[in-house]
């Protein structure tokens, strides 16, 4: 009889062994029952969060490739800018050889009236000393009064006409010294 209580008796501690076992087992159980059920709820949350995340990236993306069109055309109205810029300069530096030009040809023209007044002046001076008057070279030697008229050889305008105060002609072209003493002689 010894053999069947022995056999009883770990029947009955195998009992309270597997009693014991499967009751932490159970805690255990209920612990990663209830870990799981937290891990799912992080998870959900997770899940929200990565989902309204995305949706943020996906406007934030949208308002990148919005800010690069922005950004392309504000690049596109620099260069436009740089290159009216560019163009400014080139007229300015066109503009200015032009303006360089017209100096020279201002300073040239101011030369130039100026040597032709100065033989103004001096031909007045000329004419003023001999008491002359401007003639036209096909005038005759002495003068007389023509009548006004589109076929007379005067022309009052004419600035190539001299005329002298007595009837004697002096052309500066000729020696006139020999024709005044001539007529003066007669």
């Amino acid at each position: 009889m010894d053999s069947p209580s022995l056999t009883n008796l770990v029947f009955l501690l195998f009992h309270l062994i597997t009693q014991d076992q499967v009751q932490s087992l159970r805690s255990d159980n209920n612990f990663l029952q209830a870990e799981n059920n937290f891990l799912q709820e992080e998870v959900a949350t997770l899940t929200e969060f990565g989902i309204f995340q995305t949706g943020q990236i996906h406007q934030q993306e949208e308002e990148a490739q919005s800010n690069n069109e922005l950004w392309a055309v504000a690049e596109e109205e620099c260069w436009e800018a740089q290159k009216k810029v560019i163009q400014q300069d080139e007229e300015i530096v066109s503009l200015k050889n032009e303006v360089k030009q017209l100096k020279r040809e201002n300073k040239s023209a101011t030369y130039s009236t100026k040597y032709f007044e100065t033989k103004y002046y001096h031909a007045m001076s000329v004419i003023q000393k001999y008491g002359m008057i401007v003639v036209d070279d096909n005038m005759p030697k002495s003068p007389s009064p023509v009548p006004s008229s589109s076929s007379s050889s005067f022309s009052s305008s004419s600035y190539d006409q001299i005329f002298v105060e007595d009837p004697v002609y002096v052309d500066d072209n000729n020696d006139n010294s020999n024709n005044n003493n001539n007529n003066n002689e007669q």
